[in-house]
């Protein structure tokens, strides 16, 4: 995946490298970008079910998109096939979370069309190459309970679960090379 532009909060000084993956890029996520990130929210009625309880709100996407830019440490991004069209997933990172070294996925999601291609794993073995050029050790992510498949697709990956939450959530990790 290819980040269309170097982005680097003022707090956490630090500038994510251009990726490149065989599919998708990457695009820095503003708010050009909420319509495409709301259409794959609602390409993704079996997430929002089992992890809302309904659909994403219409407005979801814009509330993602600007609670991002109103944390240095965040970045959210479109991934957009190479080949143009719109975004068929979204990522939602943390930079330093919750500690230096360490970032956190809080949202990788592709539409259910897009779902079982491999977009999932190209895009995460592109973010754990940057990650670690960059010097981040560890990459961390939630999973609730409600979804067996995303823990399944994460444990395919080498993630391992290093905790557990309130509310039935797993917290996994894997150490970046």
């Amino acid at each position: 995946m290819t980040i269309s532009r170097e982005r680097q909060g003022p707090g956490t000084g630090q500038t994510l490298p251009s990726l490149d993956g065989p599919r998708l890029r990457a695009v820095a996520a503003d708010r050009r970008h909420v319509q495409q990130i709301q259409s794959c929210f609602s390409g993704a009625p079996d997430y929002f079910a089992r992890t809302e309880g309904g659909p994403a709100g219409g407005d979801a996407a814009e509330r993602l998109v600007s609670e991002a830019e109103a944390d240095d440490t965040r970045r959210v991004f479109a991934l957009v096939p190479h080949t143009g069209g719109a975004a068929v997933g979204v990522l939602d990172l943390y930079l330093h979370h919750p500690e230096p070294g360490t970032a956190h996925i809080g949202l990788l999601l592709f539409r259910e069309a897009c779902q079982g291609l491999g977009y999932g794993k190209e895009t995460v073995a592109a973010l754990e190459h940057a990650l670690a050029r960059t010097g981040f050790s560890v990459l961390r992510l939630s999973v609730g309970d409600e979804n067996p498949g995303a823990r399944a697709f994460w444990e395919r990956l080498g993630f391992a679960e290093v905790g557990r939450l309130e509310r039935s959530v797993s917290v996994f990790e894997k150490r970046l090379e």
